[in-house]
């Protein structure tokens, strides 16, 4: 039994614990019944964003950097904290003074509406932008007629965004931002961008005034850098925003309308593994626009590409390439551009891929416009788009077919007294009179009158069995888009609503009519002569590395597309013409430490110049060395050249180069007499 002074504790206690109660219950109260509208105001709001991984970098054979990444500031918009669209005051306002912010230190921002204010004070559509002004006027936009006129546009966007209180440059000016808005998507998913690679400057006044730029963020993303842009630009390829077209074919893959993606070259070919995995983040706003982020999911950066190429031999080849143009240019003004094509023939690695003239990737956004309306076409990849009749170096295969088919041997011998008198109404010329030939010497001396004949023996449909085992006519299988060629035949005849005559027969032995062929295909053939009929698939990427090098995603391996089971005596006689031409001939390799096999040829084709169609000729060549144990295959093409003998200099460079690493300055110079 409990005394008094117990009970009394004991009251004490739960009259204490009562109170407390009480109190909490009355708070409780007024929290949910007084304060909830403020609560209500006051809570954060989220929304998940995507975050751009950065791009996978690009290495040559030797782990040479030809593309990396620098860090850039973007200026974004922000859905949440961006004035909302009823506000179109606030909204104009923060846009007129991010507008005067860049203007007052000379940055570019996003500005793609296709009208101008002219200096005069008038309006005008932008030149060359059909597309965009056909956009402004459609009913995903502004819904006018089509042949609503530039005012009625202008007009129409004063109207919609509220812009009446602003003079005609400045409503111009925030108007092309809510364009820009409207197409790239802007919604609580996609941030606007504003402006990439902004000066830190720029970044600090936005930083510190937050209140003034509501909405306005910064960024930092990664953005291409190129270590030199000249180096290999066709196969290396460029990035650029991602269009409408590809945004619906690519939408489902996780693409916004704000992304870049590869547009040609390795990053287009590569575009799945340089992306790189995006991440995403949450961004928080409290009552007061005051924004928080978390990653809620980190991006992975893209995988890294090492390429065939080495870096030092495609500029000696580029530079070998351009000094011999520009000097025939001097005195020929059909020599303009051209192309080499350097294989490892163990694999078909390209070692080297050349064009010219080019560009440089570095300053490709801002010379599009010139380059695109260049007439020489520095944009074309000709090594492997651009077709080319072979002439001469085609004699090679020929020879091969007619020895193989036993319609010639080592002993056989044809007449050349400078003309083919075979047929009556036909008898097309030699280039010179070379008496009595066998197939060395005819290969050595690039007689017509001797593979005419080879030629009609074996007919068409042997020499064309021969060129598809060659790989002629055919895709050589790079990582790249390609031009597959033309064998001429019967049937591409039949399929143009032309007829076949023997006269056709003896011209594809020459590699005349309508054989055309990428400078890449003739280097193939070539190492596939090297090779003694083995034949690669050709590959440009060595391997690929994800993005901290740790694991191999992918290496290429070595793969034989078709090997011809020759005899090696036929073999021999073929080697031994090429070793001629490569040795005794006019194509000087002598600086060459190597033993160099070659084949050269000369084609005429016609060519439109102000309005009139004038012939001239393109030179080509084809060589491999060391003669009893290749290792290297140089193709080259010069568009306008008198002859193919004059390209070797070209070749000779590339090879001095990968035999004794010397500089191509030095090389050019010992060939200095090649290029009078």
């Amino acid at each position: 039994m409990k005394n008094k002074s117990g009970k009394k504790r004991e009251a004490v206690i739960t009259a204490i614990v009562a109170v407390i109660f009480a109190v909490f219950l009355i708070n409780l109260f007024r929290i949910q019944i007084f304060q909830a509208e403020g609560l209500k105001n006051s809570a954060v709001t989220s929304v998940t964003v995507k975050v751009d991984a950065a791009r996978g970098e690009i290495f040559d054979c030797n782990g040479t950097p030809l593309v990396t990444n620098k860090q850039v500031n973007t200026i974004v918009f922000h859905f949440q904290t961006f004035p909302p669209g009823k506000d179109a005051e606030g909204r104009n306002t923060v846009i007129e003074r991010l507008i005067s912010l860049f203007s007052r230190y000379n940055l570019e921002w996003k500005d793609n509406l296709p009208i101008e204010v002219t200096a005069s004070g008038q309006l005008a559509f932008s030149k060359d932008k059909e597309a965009e002004i056909e956009y402004l006027k459609s009913s995903a936009f502004l819904n006018l007629n089509y042949y609503a006129d530039v005012n009625d546009c202008f007009n129409a966007l004063v109207e919609r965004y509220s812009l009446q209180g602003y003079n005609k440059k400045q409503a111009r000016d925030i108007a092309s931002v809510y364009y820009s808005m409207r197409k790239d998507g802007f919604n609580t998913g996609t941030p606007y961008v504003f402006a990439t690679d902004v000066s830190n400057e720029v970044v600090a006044v936005i930083k510190e005034n937050s209140s003034t730029y509501i909405g306005v963020d910064v960024q930092v993303k990664s953005e291409r850098e190129y270590i030199d842009g000249s180096v290999a630009p066709h196969i290396i390829g460029y990035v650029g925003p991602i269009s409408p077209e590809e945004y619906e074919k690519k939408k489902e893959e996780g693409y916004s309308l704000n992304d870049v993606i590869g547009k040609s070259g390795i990053e287009y070919t590569m575009e799945e593994y340089l992306r790189g995995e995006p991440g995403e983040k949450t961004i928080y706003v409290d009552e007061n626009g005051n924004t928080s982020e978390v990653y809620t999911k980190q991006p992975v950066a893209g995988d890294n590409i090492i390429l065939t190429i080495d870096s030092k031999l495609q500029k000696t080849a580029y530079n070998a390439l351009s000094s011999l143009i520009e000097k025939m240019y001097e005195t020929n003004k059909d020599a303009k551009a051209g192309a080499v094509v350097v294989m490892n023939t163990k694999n078909n690695d390209v070692l080297a891929c050349v064009n010219y003239p080019s560009f440089d990737l570095s300053t490709y956004n801002d010379d599009v416009k010139k380059l695109t309306a260049d007439p020489d076409k520095p944009l074309w990849n000709r090594a492997l788009r651009s077709i080319y009749t072979p002439g001469s170096t085609i004699k090679p295969a020929v020879a091969m077919a007619g020895l193989e088919e036993g319609v010639i041997n080592a002993q056989s011998t044809v007449w050349c007294s400078g003309k083919y008198t075979h047929y009556k109404d036909y008898q097309p010329q030699c280039t010179g009179v070379h008496h009595s030939l066998d197939v060395v010497r005819a290969l050595y001396h690039s007689c017509n009158i001797f593979f005419y004949e080879t030629s009609r023996l074996l007919g068409i449909d042997k020499l064309n069995d021969y060129y598809t085992m060659f790989g002629l006519g055919q895709k050589t299988g790079i990582e790249l888009t390609e031009n597959e060629g033309t064998v001429d035949s019967p049937q591409l005849r039949t399929s143009k609503g032309e007829l076949w005559t023997p006269g056709l027969t003896i011209q594809a032995g020459i590699g005349h009519g309508d054989n055309q062929f990428t400078p890449i295909q003739l280097c193939s053939y070539v190492s596939t002569i090297a090779n003694r009929g083995v034949r690669y698939k050709a590959h440009v990427i060595k391997s690929i590395m994800n993005s901290d090098y740790s694991q191999t995603v992918s290496q290429r391996e070595t793969q034989v597309l078709s090997k011809a089971d020759f005899k090696k005596a036929n073999w021999n006689l073929v080697y031994k013409g090429m070793l001629l031409v490569g040795t005794e001939s006019y194509a000087d390799f002598s600086k060459v430490p190597e033993t160099v096999a070659a084949k050269t040829g000369t084609t005429s084709i016609f060519k439109k110049v102000n309005g009139k169609e004038v012939e001239i000729n393109n030179g080509l060549i084809m060589t491999f060395a060391p003669y009893d144990d290749p290792e290297i295959a140089v193709a080259v093409v010069i568009e306008g050249a008198k002859s193919g003998g004059s390209t070797a200099p070209v070749a000779s460079a590339v090879m001095q180069q990968y035999f004794e690493k010397t500089n191509f300055e030095e090389t050019l110079r010992n060939e200095g007499t090649l290029l009078q």
